[in-house]
């Protein structure tokens, strides 16, 4: 079968991305009218009448780079609107075009075309980028102002926020962190002290201990899951805070049930012995 040439191929690419741009663009803003719909009828806005939306955001590589390989080439982030699930903002962030390489390199001048680079600065440094960019665009793109960002433990846009500042300096946004991403830290720290000989006090941990550790880290999650769930569907008159302090203690509990203590769990929790049975 024959190929197409390859001037072919991008006129068709060029046509297709600019359909599927203008179809992406018109459903983040269809999706942002339905979070800003949603805000009013909540009654979440703020003193200037603008709705107030809590979103998700979150970004990735062209290759793996949690923790390792810090310099991919291209990156997109996403912000997600927390009601409906829908994506309301997406940017990426290129370093590298071939059509502007490859003449580059043989001292040519390249030809006209529809050039996608538009990154200089570290791959590290994309994400916050593009959420920033997401946030500034909010007023503009749907009317909103994103007042919680719900994400993981990354700093750096949090501080990137504080500077740039999207919304004014009455506006204070709110950081969320992530549950899965909360979950995941917790479970690498009990991975991280299942592998190693000493504590940080330099005792050696015996290997039957460290094994034992390692084997029910699953069951620590659960722990900690379990008593989430329950706590946010129990229907009670408490306060939120005081909530808020039995979940602290059910979490701060659960390494204890793992284990075989159950003198301090809940009746809802367990039926091992308590105290005084």
């Amino acid at each position: 079968m024959p190929n197409m040439c390859n001037r072919t191929y991008q006129d068709f690419h060029n046509t297709m991305y600019m359909h599927m741009n203008t179809i992406a663009l018109n459903e983040m803003q269809l999706a942002g009218q339905e979070e800003k719909r949603l805000a009013i009828e909540n009654g979440q806005v703020d003193h200037l009448g603008r709705p107030k939306i809590a979103v998700v955001a979150d970004g990735a590589w062209s290759k793996r780079s949690y923790k390792t390989k810090y310099n991919a080439l291209s990156g997109v982030a996403c912000i997600i609107g927390a009601k409906t699930k829908k994506v309301i903002f997406c940017g990426v962030r290129n370093k590298y075009c071939c059509i502007c390489q490859l003449p580059e390199n043989r001292d040519e001048i390249a030809q006209d075309h529809v050039c996608f680079k538009n990154w200089n600065s570290a791959s590290t440094a994309m994400e916050a980028d593009i959420i920033v960019e997401g946030f500034k665009q909010s007023l503009h793109m749907h009317n909103v102002i994103y007042s919680q960002l719900i994400g993981d433990g990354d700093s750096s846009i949090m501080k990137r926020l504080r500077l740039e500042k999207p919304y004014g300096t009455n506006v204070v946004i709110k950081k969320v962190e992530c549950t899965n991403h909360l979950l995941r830290n917790y479970i690498n720290r009990l991975r991280d002290i299942s592998g190693k000989r000493k504590n940080d006090k330099g005792d050696v941990i015996r290997g039957c201990y460290r094994k034992v550790v390692h084997d029910r880290l699953l069951r620590l999650r659960y722990a900690v899951t379990e008593a989430i769930k329950y706590r946010r569907l129990e229907q009670t008159d408490r306060t939120y805070e005081a909530t808020l302090t039995l979940l602290k203690a059910d979490i701060t509990n659960g390494p204890n049930h793992v284990f075989g203590d159950h003198t301090k769990c809940q009746s809802y929790f367990c039926e091992g012995q308590k105290k005084g049975m």
